[in-house]
């Protein structure tokens, strides 16, 4: 069941960031949401008793003895509560979500960053809420922001590849929008980690990770709550890396179809 929870949900975030920026999605996309949305409602209160969520952060380190560099899982915190609290946590997304799309109806957006940030911001709340009401694992860790990240650069690349006149303002735009998306979080990330409060974004306790310049762990050890391991875990992950190589792939999509909006009622 929770993989099929996952996969609501992952087809929930990319329909709606799709209903925001073609109209004629949007009524695939209000099924999507209320399903997802309604899907868990019924599991969570299938099943109300208490239940547990171990969170972890994700950061390239060496796992046990290995050799080479891979993905490490690294726990940062556990919580407990009512099975049917995430599930509600969600499902108000949704509902604020569809109920946008609704009375969008069939109107174009034509500013390319405003909603698709609202739904990036919304949704990075959300997905904190579900993991403080201790969600099922596969709901909320795997991809982990990206899940709903991507959906809304996508969003804001399908709107921008509309409204700029310019290569330059279309590269502008698209690297507010990744840049601007991703924020919150590494906000968030700071004040978890100096409050220590758990969640997938408190990097406190992680002190083993590689340096990307050598491959080889830090040495001396990064200090918890440093500023040097707040950058290398925080800045450097959320406002530099990852708008780095969202820009690459939805940079692509959005000069593709720049171009062919330009040039698509040229003569043949």
């Amino acid at each position: 069941m929770d993989a099929l929870l996952t996969c609501l949900h992952l087809a929930a975030y990319l329909a709606a960031a799709l209903g925001l920026a073609v109209p004629r999605l949007r009524r695939p996309a209000l099924a999507a949401l209320a399903l997802a949305a309604l899907t868990g409602l019924a599991v969570g209160f299938a099943d109300p008793s208490d239940r547990s969520l171990t969170t972890v952060h994700t950061y390239a380190g060496f796992e046990g003895i290995d050799q080479e560099v891979s993905m490490v899982r690294f726990p940062t915190g556990t919580v407990t509560a009512p099975g049917w609290q995430w599930s509600a946590c969600f499902s108000v997304f949704a509902a604020v979500w569809a109920f946008a799309l609704w009375r969008l109806g069939d109107r174009p957006l034509r500013q390319p960053l405003v909603a698709p940030l609202v739904f990036a911001w919304t949704a990075t709340a959300a997905w904190l809420g579900m993991q403080a009401t201790a969600a099922p694992a596969a709901v909320v860790q795997p991809l982990g922001l990206d899940r709903f990240l991507w959906p809304a650069g996508l969003a804001s690349a399908l709107l921008a590849c509309r409204s700029a006149k310019t290569f330059f303002g279309l590269f502008v735009q698209m690297g507010l929008a990744v840049t601007l998306a991703r924020l919150p979080a590494a906000l968030f990330s700071k004040y978890a980690s100096d409050a220590r409060i758990g969640t997938s974004l408190d990097v406190t306790s992680v002190r083993d990770i590689v340096n990307p310049m050598t491959q080889m762990q830090f040495d001396p050890r990064l200090q918890p709550g440093s500023p040097e391991q707040q950058f290398w875990l925080i800045w450097l992950e959320h406002v530099i890396f990852f708008p780095a190589v969202y820009l690459m792939s939805l940079f692509g999509i959005a000069f593709g179809l720049w171009l062919y909006h330009r040039h698509e009622n040229d003569p043949a």
